[in-house]
């Protein structure tokens, strides 16, 4: 039986695993895809980290204005994505780093809250004193007439 379960792995559960861990507390942390929701791996930092190349792309492009002449300004794709999976697969293993560190279990799968103390993920039944939900949220398109279609 675990102290603490926490169902979703982006900043919310698995800052939530570290601290419950570091205090030694013994802790279920079950995510569906990936630790670092999708912050980390689909939204905000990959966007981030690509813009970030656009943008010195385009310093380099217009660096006349600053005193700054770049012959042959190049920008490769193939380059631009494999940073980005760098800069992600790094952070990645941070938080499975951390994770380990504190002794957190981690669980990859969809957890399904069984009764007040049982949740099913992976095909196993774990067991927890306390359940912390950190699933995370999605985007609700009001019922305004014509917004949907400028999204």
């Amino acid at each position: 039986m675990y102290d603490i379960i926490i169902i979703g792995g982006g900043p919310g559960g698995y800052m939530a695993a570290e601290r419950a861990g570091h205090e030694g507390l013994s802790v279920l942390l079950i995510e569906k895809r990936a630790l670092g929701g999708v912050c980390l791996n689909e939204g905000c930092v990959p966007s981030k980290t690509l813009l970030n190349s656009a943008k010195i792309y385009d310093h380099a492009l217009h660096g006349e204005a600053y005193g700054v002449t770049v012959e042959k300004a190049v920008l490769d794709h193939r380059r631009v994505i494999e940073r980005k999976n760098e800069v992600v697969g790094t952070l990645v293993r941070g938080v499975k780093a951390l994770m380990k560190a504190n002794k957190v279990t981690v669980v990859y799968g969809e957890a399904f809250i069984a009764d007040s103390t049982h949740v099913r993920a992976g095909g196993e039944i774990y067991e927890g004193k306390r359940l912390i939900v950190a699933t995370g949220s999605v985007p609700v398109i009001p019922p305004i007439d014509g917004l949907e279609e400028g999204i």
